[in-house]
C-alpha cells in the first residue's frame, strides 16, 4: 500500500530518527511536510489525500469551485505513506490495518493527529481516494440541487455555513436549519449566534432552535419527504445534511492505553502537547483534552509548537535530556482563543479577533469566505 518514494543522502542520513504521524488531517499533513527533511517520516492515513474541511459547504453547492483536495504524493514526495488505519500502538511501534493485512511501523517519535469524524462522512472526508470523494460530493450536490426543501442538522459553524451556501446558490431550495441548542453557534463568540440567525432568516431560511431530528435516523436520508422533530413538528424535505455530532478518532489509543483516554474520547495531554506519561508521543488537533475550541484554526498553534520541540529532541539525540517549550492553550474567549471566522456565503461572514467581534463582510471575505482557506493551505505545502 502507499506510493513509492525515493530518498537521497542529501535529505536524510543513515542515522535519521524515525517519526510516525498518525493522521494526515490539518495537523498531521503539515507536521509531516515541515519535518520531512529533519526526520525519516512515515504518515499513516486511510486516505491518499487531504481535503480542506472548511471547503465542504462550498463544494456541496459547487463541486468544482475550489482545489480543496491535495494528494499526499503531490506535496510530500519524500514522506512514506502507509495507507491504512492504526489499530494499536506502544511507545516504539504502531500496528496498522491495511487492505493487505496488518503491518507494524516502528518509530522513535510519533504524533497522534487523527482528528474527529462527523456522523455523516460527507462533512469530513473519509473516502479513501480522491475519485471516491469526488463522486461522494457530486452525489450530495445533485441531491441538494434537485431538492425542493433541505434540512440542515446542527447549528455549529459547519451547519450555519452550509445553510447559507445553499440559500445563496440555490434560492429556490427551501432551507431549514435545526439546532438542539437555544442559539446558533453556541460555542462561538457571544454575538455570532444572533447575527447568524438574523442573516439566515432574512435570506429566507427557517431556523428551528431547541429541537432535534428524530426521523430519519442519524446520518440517513428522509423517506417520503418527511423529517420529524422531537417536538412533533414535521418538515417536508427531500434531503438532510447532517452537520452535527462529532467523535474523536482515538479508539486505537484506548485499545492500547485506556488510562490516557477520557470518557469523551479525548487524549490526556501534558504541557508540551505530549500524550500523558508517553514523552516521545505528541498529540495535536481535535483529539487533545486541552481547554480550547475544536477548530482548525487551533491546529495552526499546535503545529509550530510540536515541530519546534521535535526538532529540539532530534538535535539533542536519543536518551539526551532536553528543555522543551511549553504550549499555552488558546482558551475560547481569551486572546488568540477569540479567533474565529464563520462564512455566510461567498462574500459575507462573521469575524472574531482578539480585539472584537465584527459583522463586516469584507473582513470575513478577505480572511475566509472567498476561498474557504484553500489558497492558504495549498501555499503552506508549496502548492499554487
Amino acid at each position: 500500500m502507499g506510493f513509492p518514494i525515493t530518498r537521497t543522502m542529501e535529505t536524510l542520513d543513515m542515522d535519521s530518527r524515525k517519526l510516525v504521524i498518525i493522521g494526515g488531517g490539518a495537523a498531521g499533513h503539515q507536521i509531516a511536510y515541515d519535518l520531512r527533511e529533519t526526520f525519516d517520516v512515515t504518515l499513516i492515513d486511510p486516505k491518499t489525500y487531504w481535503e480542506v474541511p472548511m471547503a465542504v459547504p462550498r463544494l456541496l453547492v459547487e463541486p468544482s469551485a475550489l482545489p480543496a483536495r491535495m494528494s499526499f504524493a503531490e506535496f510530500m514526495p519524500g514522506v512514506r505513506h502507509v495507507q491504512g488505519k492504526a489499530v494499536s500502538l506502544d511507545d516504539h511501534q504502531v500496528v496498522v490495518e491495511t487492505e493487505s493485512g496488518q503491518r507494524t511501523v516502528p518509530f522513535d517519535y510519533a504524533v497522534i493527529a487523527t482528528g474527529s469524524r462527523y456522523l455523516d462522512p460527507l462533512l469530513k472526508a473519509e473516502a479513501t481516494t480522491e475519485a471516491e470523494r469526488q463522486a461522494e460530493i457530486l452525489a450530495a450536490h445533485r441531491r441538494v440541487k434537485g431538492a425542493r426543501s433541505v434540512v440542515v442538522v446542527g447549528g455549529g459553524p459547519v451547519g450555519v455555513e452550509t445553510a447559507a451556501e445553499i440559500r445563496e446558490t440555490f434560492p429556490n431550495v427551501a432551507v431549514t436549519l435545526v439546532h438542539n441548542g437555544s442559539k446558533l453557534l453556541d460555542t462561538a463568540p457571544s454575538k455570532f449566534g444572533a447575527w447568524a440567525a438574523d442573516t439566515l432568516r432574512r435570506r429566507g431560511a427557517q431556523v428551528v432552535l431547541d429541537d432535534r431530528v428524530e426521523t430519519p435516523s442519524l446520518g440517513q436520508q428522509p423517506q417520503g419527504r418527511m423529517v420529524r422533530l422531537r417536538s412533533g413538528r414535521v418538515i417536508e424535505a427531500d434531503a438532510v445534511v447532517w452537520a452535527a455530532g462529532t467523535k474523536p478518532m482515538t479508539e486505537f489509543v484506548a485499545a492500547s492505553w485506556p488510562e490516557v483516554v477520557q470518557a469523551n474520547g479525548l487524549l490526556m495531554t501534558d504541557e508540551f502537547l505530549r500524550l500523558k506519561d508517553h514523552p516521545n508521543i505528541f498529540v495535536s488537533g481535535d483529539v487533545t483534552n486541552l481547554p480550547e475550541g475544536r477548530l482548525v484554526i487551533t491546529v495552526s498553534f499546535h503545529v509550530p509548537s510540536i515541530v519546534a520541540n521535535l526538532k529540539t529532541m532530534a538535535a539533542a539525540g536519543p536518551g539526551t535530556s532536553v528543555k522543551l517549550k511549553p504550549y499555552a492553550p488558546k482558551r475560547p474567549g481569551k486572546g488568540l482563543g477569540k479567533l474565529m471566522v464563520v462564512t455566510l456565503g461567498r462574500r459575507d461572514g462573521l469575524t472574531s479577533l482578539p480585539f472584537g467581534q465584527f459583522r463586516l463582510p469584507f473582513i470575513a471575505r478577505k480572511m475566509k469566505s472567498e476561498n474557504m482557506f484553500v489558497a492558504k493551505y495549498r501555499q503552506m505545502v508549496g502548492l499554487t
